[in-house]
C-alpha cells in the first residue's frame, strides 16, 4: 500500500502539525478545543458541549478553555455537570477556580444532581476533583463536605487513606 513507505511517530506528528500552525499563523492559544468550548457555552449549546466533552479522549483542554469549563460548571442550561466534574478529575485540571463550582454541585442536589441515586455518583466524583486541585481552597471545600457526615462523601476520601 502507498502508505507503508511512510513511517510517522508522534513526533513526526507533532513537528508537522506544528510546522502547518505556523506556516498559516493559526496562534496556539486559539487551539480548536478551546473554539469550540467557547462557542458552546457562549450559545448555551448542550450538544456542542458534549461534543467537546468527548474531544478530551483524544486531547485535552488547555489553561486558556478554564474559563470556559468554569462557566459550563455554573450553568444551569445542560445536564453535564457529572461529566465535567469527572473530567477535572480524570484530566487533572488544577485550578481554584473550579473550587466553588464543584463544591456547589456537590451541595445543590435538587439543581445539580437531581439524577443521583444513593450511590451519589457525581458528589463521589466531586470529591475525586477537590482532592485532584489539592490546594487549601480545595482542601477547605472537602472539609465542608466531612462535615454533612455523608456516607458516600467518606468512601471517597477512604480512597485517599
Amino acid at each position: 500500500m502507498w502508505f507503508d513507505r511512510w513511517n510517522f511517530d508522534s513526533a513526526t506528528f507533532v513537528a508537522s502539525t506544528t510546522t502547518f500552525n505556523t506556516i498559516f499563523r493559526i496562534p496556539k492559544q486559539h487551539t480548536m478545543m478551546e473554539k469550540e468550548l467557547k462557542s458552546a457555552v457562549e450559545s448555551e449549546d448542550e450538544q456542542k458541549l458534549i461534543k467537546c466533552l468527548d474531544l478530551t479522549r483524544f486531547g485535552k483542554f488547555d489553561r486558556n478553555c478554564y474559563e470556559y469549563i468554569e462557566k459550563a460548571l455554573v450553568g444551569t442550561w445542560h445536564n453535564h455537570h457529572e461529566d465535567l466534574v469527572n473530567t477535572i478529575y480524570l484530566k487533572n485540571l488544577i485550578d481554584d477556580r473550579f473550587v466553588d463550582p464543584i463544591l456547589n454541585i456537590a451541595l445543590n442536589k435538587e439543581r445539580f444532581r437531581w439524577y443521583d441515586d444513593e450511590l451519589e455518583a457525581t458528589l463521589r466524583k466531586c470529591v475525586h476533583a477537590l482532592k485532584t486541585i489539592n490546594s487549601a481552597v480545595s482542601n477547605s471545600a472537602l472539609q465542608k463536605l466531612k462535615d454533612l457526615n455523608n456516607d458516600n462523601v467518606r468512601f471517597a476520601l477512604d480512597m485517599y487513606e
